[in-house]
């Protein structure tokens, strides 16, 4: 039997914590109905609160749990998860991180066993907070992407997939990206041929990506610098415009290398690159809205060339513009 611990602590998305038990479970029942003769479960889990107490999820419902009376227990599992919490800022993240407390030291101390340690969504910010991803790759939710990227450096952030391994470690995006982690734990723990079965029985694609569902950030990091404030408004208003970084420098009178400096600072990217993100949203936003020509969509954002635009929507998205529009605008038929 494959024991695995669930830590879980603060507002506990029920979603995320509930479908991994779900896909252990189903796991078990195909496991018992095709081996008539094993006598106990192929993986048992265990969700741990940081207090020993029954876990509250954000829908005000308990879920049983238990907490280590040494950090050494921990070492009882095969694997470790770092379940998703309700996070939109950072005062959200402060209060889980002070709620997960008690759960670094025997996070640390699994570590050394080099079993499978895994989180997604917001757990993957508190995986980032214990240190332990310092100089790995790793990936996060979308939408936390900023937070992660200002706060932990030292972490390599790729979003270009669901699941992201370093080693060890196994890092996944948005909460329902569980789903595939709990297959990628399967098939590390179980074998691979089981986790495809379970894969085609509970319908679960293991081979996603992020980029797709990306967009400007829905909870942008806040920053306090008014002059950067004012260009990135300046840059929303008119996005078909052609500008240099010259033009950008001489319209609010700064010097070109102080204004890089300011905006990487305040946006954690330069102004080329956060023009060239704006200008692939609203295409997306208008290939997903209308039927507009995709030549007219890339006159639209700023672009004459439509082969070069299409090579920078492939590289932010995954996907071609007409790909896009294929996945995202439920109105046309092909």
């Amino acid at each position: 039997m494959k024991r695995i611990y669930i830590l879980a602590a603060g507002n506990v998305v029920a979603g995320g914590l509930v479908s991994f038990l779900d896909v252990f479970s189903f796991c078990n029942s195909y496991w018992r109905r095709m081996h008539a003769e094993v006598t106990e479960d192929l993986f048992h889990c265990q969700v741990i609160s940081s207090d020993g107490e029954n876990v509250k999820t954000t829908q005000g419902f308990e879920i049983p749990a238990k907490g280590f009376e040494h950090p050494e227990d921990i070492l009882q599992a095969d694997a470790v998860i770092l379940a998703a919490s309700f996070v939109t800022n950072r005062q959200d993240f402060q209060a889980l991180l002070t709620d997960f407390e008690p759960l670094f030291a025997p996070l640390a101390t699994f570590v050394e066993s080099e079993k499978p340690l895994a989180a997604y969504c917001s757990g993957t910010l508190l995986l980032a907070a214990s240190g332990l991803l310092n100089q790995r790759r790793a990936t996060t939710v979308w939408w936390l992407r900023e937070m992660f990227e200002r706060n932990f450096k030292e972490v390599d952030l790729s979003m270009d997939t669901f699941i992201v391994s370093d080693g060890q470690f196994h890092t996944a995006g948005a909460t329902t990206s569980n789903l595939s982690l709990a297959l990628h734990l399967v098939s590390m723990l179980a074998g691979e041929e089981l986790a495809q079965q379970m894969s085609k029985i509970l319908l679960i694609d293991p081979n996603r990506s992020q980029q797709p569902f990306m967009t400007m950030s829905i909870n942008p990091e806040q920053h306090n610098d008014e002059l950067i404030q004012k260009v990135q408004l300046w840059m929303q208003v008119d996005l078909s415009q052609h500008w240099s970084l010259d033009d950008i420098a001489d319209k609010f009178a700064v010097g070109k290398r102080t204004l890089i400096r300011r905006f990487k600072k305040a946006v954690n990217e330069t102004p080329a690159s956060y023009m060239q993100r704006l200008r692939v949203d609203e295409a997306k936003r208008l290939l997903e809205t209308t039927d507009l020509a995709i030549e007219h969509i890339v006159q639209r954002v700023g672009y004459e060339d439509v082969s070069s635009f299409r090579k920078l929507f492939i590289q932010l998205t995954s996907l071609s513009p007409r790909a896009y529009r294929q996945k995202f605008n439920i109105n046309i038929r092909w």
